[in-house]
């Protein structure tokens, strides 16, 4: 199925493993080109925003975490995930784009409690805010994608006991779909990709 995303630039945070990787390398098949960002490649988004959003029609927001399970680290975690995501978007739509694709990759544990208070808090913001923004500007959409466990080569077989467990290539076939003008009436939609584990709606 042609997509008709050859030649469109995109721009994915936490691109350099896991998801954010799987996604790169889908889009990349289907003949975007993609700009990534991580510490591991040797950008620091809680300091740096290298001023590229004139170029890129797409922006998939990928980086987050939960930090530890510390209190105080709690605003670090908001900002990680919140924060950076609306920084990179509100960049994104000051150039009154007339099309353009915003994808954020939240986590189930932004509809329904989680591991940790702050985490779930962090990712409720995200989907709350990508929602807000979904009928805000004629020719771009705003999705959010909810994984649940995801082997991304950080958990561990303990860890997916009693878990539904996918692959990072589940969330990057729904970017990349998102991505398309095949999805260009699917906006403000919150997508749960986690096998049925979830007990939200």
């Amino acid at each position: 199925m042609d997509l008709n995303l050859l030649n469109k630039r995109a721009l994915i945070t936490g691109g350099s493993k896991g998801i954010g990787l799987a996604i790169k390398k889908a889009l990349e098949k289907e003949g975007v080109k993609v700009i990534s960002w991580s510490r591991s490649e040797g950008v620091d988004l809680m300091e740096d925003i290298p001023d590229i959003f004139p170029e890129i029609d797409i922006l998939i927001n990928n980086i987050g975490g939960m930090g530890t399970s510390n209190f105080d680290d709690s605003d670090e975690c908001m900002y990680k995930n919140y924060g950076i995501m609306k920084t990179l978007i509100d960049k994104f739509i000051s150039y009154h784009k007339k099309e353009g694709r915003v994808i954020t990759i939240s986590s189930m544990y932004g509809k329904e409690k989680g591991i940790c208070p702050w985490f779930t808090a962090a990712k409720a913001a995200q989907i709350a805010y990508m929602k807000s923004m979904s009928n805000k500007f004629k020719g771009i959409t705003f999705n959010t994608i909810c994984p649940g466990y995801i082997d991304t080569g950080k958990i561990t077989i303990k860890d997916c006991k009693n878990h539904i467990v996918g692959e990072p290539e589940d969330i990057a076939n729904i970017v990349t779909f998102l991505c398309s003008n095949l999805a260009k009436h699917i906006n403000g939609a919150c997508i749960t990709v986690d096998g049925g584990e979830s007990y939200s709606f």
